[in-house]
């Protein structure tokens, strides 16, 4: 459901945000909430850090540990949010629109982005109450939390959109919604998961410093997160206006909805992973990563060349701006999304036992060296260059993270990587016959590129059906299933 509403999201804001307000004004909101996202890394991690450390700490019976880490963490994530807001006060004097080029008046965009990041701050207080639950075996509660707020921020953004109503007023209501949830998550975390709720009486100074070194490797990740996604929108702003930022962040919107189908997968074993790792369950985990490997390689070059074949009928029928559709970027980000793909199912079992430090130093320092060369890149080369940038940094760190994976698993057993290679030649492959389909026929209709795109979807699945054995795995779970039947 979480990622049904991500998508829902990305499907239903854009083509309202363009009737409502056009493609310079969107290109412009979208500018403004990239601003800000960098806030989103002020907590150093505290919240995946200690729901991790947490869940395991709980698993082993260790009580005392729980509630001291739990108190201090969120104790020093409420010092660091209110010194935030604080500090933050001080856009409201800057010359916002002229730097970032914008028709909206500074004063305006000023506020806007102050409203923006007092949201992402109030979310931060949000995301670790919620995720406190996997502490206690019960997510799901969190995960259904976050859903009923996204989904009421979603309607009102929405509602606010389709009547035309100021970008303030949307800031305000989503400010709004974030501040309503958080309270209502922290009164059912009192009730419903008493052992996880922060007991101040619990605080131990001392424990800062253990919580800040692991919690930062993990802010270097969320800073990753604003290198590859916002930082290089502003540039592009810049450099390239509105239009090609609009363009640019559609075609990412499409791509990235698509692969919510793999993270909804690789996001869902966190929890266990946190559970068979706080339990020491080699084999088990071993399997988790065997059956997890062969649904995700099969869904890969599904996902990413489907989307390739469908996005220009996406464009038509959804945003109707056929015009801002660019093959040569489609192509480059069917390739990345393959690539992210692969790279969000391999992380997560560092993340999620908190042995990340070693991916969140390569990560964060390739990243910085994306950022900086895509400056160039992106001055002469256009959208490709950044794209031609991205994908090589993207493979390169699928390349380390596989590396991680292999030492994380040493002692239990060696993993077999002929997998990644099945997967990288039918991906390529794919690829490569689509791309020159799209060329030589670029005037096709849109239904011949739908029955296109299904008959493309259909092959691709049964070859990947049965080159990474998911004939085998079914009949497991038909088996078991039968049992409980």
């Amino acid at each position: 459901m979480g990622q049904g509403i991500i998508v829902s999201t990305q499907l239903l804001l854009p083509p309202l945000f363009l009737r409502s307000y056009g493609v310079t004004a969107f290109g412009e909101w979208i500018t403004l909430t990239a601003a800000v996202s960098y806030l989103g890394t002020l907590n150093f991690g505290l919240q995946t850090f200690a729901n991790n450390h947490v869940g395991i700490h709980y698993t082993r019976g260790d009580l005392q540990e729980v509630k001291s880490l739990q108190a201090t963490a969120f104790v020093l994530l409420l010092s660091i949010v209110a010194a935030a807001a604080i500090l933050t006060l001080l856009i409201l004097l800057l010359p916002v629109s002229s730097g970032l080029k914008l028709q909206l008046s500074s004063r305006t965009s000023s506020l806007i982005v102050y409203l923006l990041g007092l949201q992402v701050l109030t979310k931060m207080i949000f995301g670790f109450l919620a995720g406190s639950f996997l502490a206690v075996g019960v997510s799901y509660r969190g995960t259904n939390w976050s859903n009923a707020q996204a989904a009421g921020s979603l309607l009102g953004t929405a509602f606010l959109a389709l009547t035309g109503a100021s970008f303030a007023a949307i800031a305000a209501l989503q400010l709004g919604s974030a501040l309503l949830f958080t309270i209502l998550v922290a009164i059912d975390l009192r009730f419903k998961a008493a052992p996880v709720f922060p007991d101040l009486s619990q605080i131990r100074l001392a424990r800062i410093k253990d919580i800040l070194r692991p919690s930062g490797y993990f802010a270097m990740l969320f800073s990753s997160n604003f290198l590859v996604y916002q930082l290089p929108v502003i540039v592009m702003q810049r450099f390239l206006g509105p239009q090609k930022v609009v363009a640019f962040s559609l075609i990412r919107t499409i791509y990235s909805m698509s692969r919510q189908a793999l993270n909804s997968i690789s996001f869902a074993i966190g929890p266990e992973i946190v559970e068979l790792y706080g339990e020491r369950d080699w084999p088990k985990l071993l399997r988790l990563y065997d059956l997890s490997e062969r649904v995700i390689f099969a869904l890969v070059p599904v996902v990413s060349v489907g989307t390739f074949l469908a996005t220009p009928i996406l464009f038509t029928v959804w945003v109707h701006t056929p015009k801002l559709y660019d093959i040569h970027i489609c192509i480059y980000m069917a390739l990345i999304s393959a690539v992210m793909g692969t790279k969000e199912h391999k992380y997560q079992f560092q993340t999620s036992a908190n042995e990340h430090a070693e991916m969140a130093r390569f990560w964060f320092g390739s990243y910085v060296a994306m950022v900086l060369l895509s400056v160039p890149m992106i001055h002469r080369f256009g959208i490709s260059g950044f794209l031609a940038l991205w994908l090589t940094t993207e493979v390169i760190q699928v390349v380390y993270v596989l590396r991680l994976n292999r030492r994380f698993f040493e002692h239990a057993a060696q993993l077999n990587l002929n997998p990644v290679y099945r997967l990288g030649t039918l991906l390529v492959g794919a690829m490569a016959g689509c791309a020159w389909l799209a060329f030589a026929s670029s005037t096709r209709s849109l239904f011949e590129t739908a029955a296109l795109t299904i008959i493309g979807i259909t092959v691709l699945g049964a070859i990947a059906y049965f080159l990474f054995k998911l004939n085998e795995m079914s009949a497991t779970v038909f088996a078991r299933l039968l049992r409980r039947a």
